[in-house]
């Protein structure tokens, strides 16, 4: 079990960390690469600023940042918890193991998502971080 502990006390020292050190606020953080090469927000921009919302309760406000990141939470957390199982000898939660399509689709979702994002004109301007 030592090392889904591990993994789950670095993830509560980050989650603290950008709960202390907020992200909006200049030079606290390295900017966004994608950002700084491209001038694009990517599919992940404002997953800081949004865990940072969820640090401090805001589940509107992190859904502001990232549409993207309640999804991603259920998902590593489902994950964590299937492997802590495991680690237990219980096998009680089954993994995650999507088919084939799906993971496409996920592709697919978020290379539309991205291209979305960045458009500059309504509903979807409201997608960028």
């Amino acid at each position: 079990a030592g090392p889904p502990l591990a993994v789950a006390g670095a993830a509560l020292a980050a989650l603290v960390t950008v709960g202390v050190r907020d992200p909006h606020a200049v030079g606290n953080y390295p900017s966004c690469p994608s950002i700084a090469l491209f001038g694009v927000h990517c599919p992940g921009c404002g997953s800081m600023r949004a865990m940072h919302e969820f640090a401090h309760g805001d589940l509107a406000g992190m859904l502001s940042r990232n549409i993207l990141v309640p999804l991603g939470l259920v998902l590593l957390g489902w994950s964590w918890v299937a492997w802590f199982d495991r680690r237990l000898g219980h096998g009680r939660v089954p993994a995650l193991r999507p088919p084939v399509p799906v993971l496409y689709g996920s592709a697919v979702v978020l290379v539309v998502f991205a291209i979305a994002r960045n458009l500059p004109w309504s509903p979807f301007s409201g997608l960028a971080p």
